[in-house]
């Protein structure tokens, strides 16, 4: 394989930008500071999210106190409380 065409760089009309306007339009960049309004809503959402983050997932007091009561055999449940609760979670799940 053979190259035929040489060009010489130097000889080459090549447009080499003008280097004070390019250094303008990086000032003109460097000087447009970006900004973040946030609404009175989103704060009160944000502050709300941060507190029901710090709420643990686990009651270990809750947990505690039905261990308890079933190490005692005095933990009783009633089948209608868990079938409504488990009616009234689906119904929830269902519209949401």
């Amino acid at each position: 394989m053979k190259i035929s065409d040489v060009v010489n760089v130097q000889d080459a009309n090549f447009q080499n930008p003008d280097k004070s306007a390019v250094k303008a339009q990086q000032q003109q960049v460097e000087q447009k500071d970006d900004q973040v309004t946030v609404s009175d809503r989103a704060r009160e959402i944000s502050k709300l999210r941060n507190d029901v983050d710090k709420i643990p997932d686990v009651r270990s007091d809750r947990v505690d106190d039905v261990k308890k009561a079933i190490d005692s055999n005095t933990y009783n449940v009633k089948g209608e409380a868990v079938a409504g609760k488990i009616i009234k979670e689906a119904l929830i799940d269902s519209l949401v």
